[in-house]
């Protein structure tokens, strides 16, 4: 059994062992090659960064040796060190850009076997994105008009670094902004601070419209007693109170915004089936309407229409803002007694 297996041999041997040489007879090895057991190079980083984020990527070289290795970046790509890759990417992205695909390339330097550096190309790719730009707000995404409204800009990815916001011509590097807008909306401009002298970097804007504050809610009252509609109004103690009610919750954000105040009101007599006509306009003392005299001429079961004229919110600045009411919401109909 034996001989068979070694004659086998023999006959494998005597066919393949003349190819096997000229194989390698033909194989040319230059100067410049070099024996290694494996080469791979990585390179691990983010595939997305926010603009004025630096880009960074380890880089890894795999080799038999595994000594004396250098990395070399190309272009905006630095090297530090013998691992790590670093962009600034402030200057990435235009204006109107919202993202960018930025393509890197580098080189990894190594001793060859035998003498001589060899050198391997690394590449590869990221992109730079606009960042989101975060507004915390107490009124969600808009403002109240004429307002106290406070707002605090954040951008994700860059807490750390300094932020200056720019409105209405003010420009701040604090984070939150109080802002008492009049128009239709109101635009904060984004930028990261500038270092080393380098301008600041544009990073986007973040838009609010501008809303008006709930009505509040307007309750009458005589002799401490709340009157509704048709109610009886006693002719010799014909007095009003008027209280306002602010929006509860819009009262609880904004204090200093939710005080309401009328000036005047026109008041107007009917008697049976007639006409209503108007016995003249009076104004309102710490929101109390004396009616006393001006209905000394009633008689039980005369209709009174009080509407109300010149109600305004007053702001935080002390400001008498008019507050657009329709009439139904500013009448009040009582019936002497």
């Amino acid at each position: 059994m034996d001989s068979i297996k070694d004659l086998r041999y023999n006959v494998m041997l005597a066919l393949y062992f003349p190819i096997l040489l000229y194989a390698f007879s033909t194989f040319d090895l230059s100067d410049e090659t070099f024996v290694v057991n494996d080469v791979r190079p990585v390179v691990v980083g983010e595939r997305t960064v926010v603009l004025g984020q630096p880009f960074e990527a380890q880089a890894f070289l795999t080799v038999a040796s595994g000594e004396g290795q250098e990395l070399l970046g190309a272009g905006a790509l630095d090297a530090l060190g013998d691992s790590l890759f670093r962009m600034p990417t402030a200057d990435l992205l235009a204006e109107e850009e919202t993202e960018r695909l930025v393509p890197y390339s580098g080189t990894f330097r190594f001793p060859q076997i035998g003498g001589g550096i060899a050198e391997l190309p690394v590449e590869g790719a990221f992109t730079v994105r606009r960042p989101e730009i975060v507004a915390a707000s107490e009124a969600a995404q808009a403002l109240y008009r004429l307002s106290l409204n406070r707002i605090r800009i954040e951008v994700p990815g860059l807490e750390d670094r300094t932020l200056r916001l720019r409105t209405g011509g003010h420009v701040t590097e604090e984070r939150t902004l109080t802002l008492s807008p009049s128009g239709d909306q109101t635009t904060v401009e984004v930028f990261l601070a500038g270092e080393d002298g380098k301008d600041d970097v544009f990073l986007g804007r973040k838009s609010f419209v501008t809303i008006e504050p709930p009505r509040p809610e307007i309750r009458v009252f005589n002799a401490g007693r709340e009157l509704r509609n048709g109610d009886n109004l006693p002719r010799a103690r014909a007095m009003l109170q008027f209280r306002f009610d602010a929006d509860e919750q819009f009262r609880q954000r904004f204090p200093s915004d939710a005080r309401y105040a009328a000036s005047r009101a026109r008041v107007f007599l009917r008697r049976g089936l007639t006409a209503s006509r108007e016995i003249g306009t009076f104004d309102l003392d710490g929101g109390q309407l004396v009616l006393t005299r001006a209905l000394r001429e009633g008689q039980p079961g005369d209709r009174v229409l009080v509407q109300l004229e010149g109600v305004v919110r007053i702001n935080h600045a002390g400001r008498a803002i008019p507050v657009p009411l329709n009439q139904g919401t500013r009448s009040f109909g009582f019936t002497l007694s």
